[in-house]
């Protein structure tokens, strides 16, 4: 008689003296452990007829997933309830770079992409690295959802490190200036982040209680150095535009959901004025900014919280010109 060991898909564990066999139904829950389901013992008879069950329904759902195709899956996804919970934004940004995915390995059942196809794909996408991770980003979700539904029983994005995106540039000015100007919490945050020249992480975890006057008083998370950083007059009409709370500024998730969505949701914004961009791109521009108003690099520094040697690092792109004017309006105002 065929053991457990021989049995495919089958098990044996021993608890309290006794064996117990379990079948492996080739599905996953939803945090991505693997379901297995009680058999009798095969001693009993009824042990054929229920394996001989669960292995059918196993293989029609394995023959149901390798004839789902990558774009059939992404479609799934999209007209989904978990898709449908995701910020409007989220939507909008997801679809752009999951058209990638479909575009790539549209035709290509779901089931038998693996993690080498994928690479490929992002390695032919090396000259664009942040579109890269974004279509990893968002076609992981996909497949995710793809296995917790049973859907398929791969994730071939599983141990894919992100590329390297490279130094971040300053946003344009006309982006920048739009999304000073636009509406909800993706203006609120671009304040933020432009007018403290902090790290997305650091303003996703502002609280209203950290304003003492006019004043932001914080401590950098990554550097551990205490800031106390004047609150800008722009920056302090934007904040009068909201109510205060014991929560923080932007958001009530916890700080990496929030600051996930804040990404997602200003690159959406930017995207859809045809830029791409990374809102620590905005640090740039605080920096530049402030060395064009006249700015030391010590003064520069005492709002960031970077070390002089990053300043002038931050501060390539700054504009000549700009500083060129400053430079004589300080050497007029000098009288020589």
């Amino acid at each position: 008689m065929p053991t457990a060991r021989t049995i495919q898909y089958v098990k044996r564990t021993k608890a309290k003296g006794r064996f117990y066999y379990y079948f492996d139904t080739g599905q996953v829950d939803e945090n991505g452990k693997r379901i297995w389901k009680r058999l009798p013992d095969p001693k009993d008879r009824a042990f054929g007829a229920t394996y001989a069950a669960m292995l059918g329904h196993r293989s029609r759902r394995e023959n149901v997933a390798i004839e789902l195709t990558v774009a059939k899956l992404v479609d799934l996804y999209q007209a989904s309830a978990q898709f449908e919970k995701l910020a409007v934004a989220t939507q909008r940004i997801y679809r752009i770079y999951q058209t990638e995915l479909v575009d790539k390995l549209g035709s290509a059942p779901a089931q038998r992409v693996e993690r080498k196809d994928i690479v490929l794909m992002l390695d032919k996408m090396a000259d664009k690295p942040a579109a890269a991770n974004m279509v990893m980003k968002a076609s992981s979700a996909a497949y995710s959802w793809g296995r917790k539904r049973g859907h398929i029983t791969n994730n071939p994005f599983t141990d894919i490190d992100p590329m390297e995106v490279g130094e971040h540039q300053p946003w344009p000015e006309h982006i920048l200036d739009a999304a000073l100007k636009a509406d909800g919490e993706v203006r609120l945050a671009v304040h933020l982040l432009y007018y403290t020249a902090q790290r997305i992480g650091d303003v996703a975890s502002m609280r209203w209680r950290d304003i003492d006057g006019d004043r932001i008083i914080m401590t950098q998370e990554k550097t551990g150095k205490p800031l106390e950083i004047p609150i800008h007059t722009e920056l302090s009409k934007e904040l009068d535009r909201h109510p205060r709370s014991l929560s923080t500024i932007l958001g009530k998730e916890p700080t990496k959901y929030r600051i996930d969505r804040l990404r997602t949701d200003i690159q959406a914004f930017c995207a859809e004025l045809g830029v791409k961009v990374v809102p620590h791109g905005l640090r740039k521009n605080a920096v530049n900014a402030l060395l064009e108003a006249g700015c030391s690099a010590a003064e520069t520094a005492a709002i960031s919280g970077q070390s002089l040697q990053m300043v002038e690092h931050y501060a390539k792109r700054r504009s000549q010109s700009k500083l060129g004017r400053t430079a004589i309006l300080k050497w007029q105002r000098n009288g020589k």
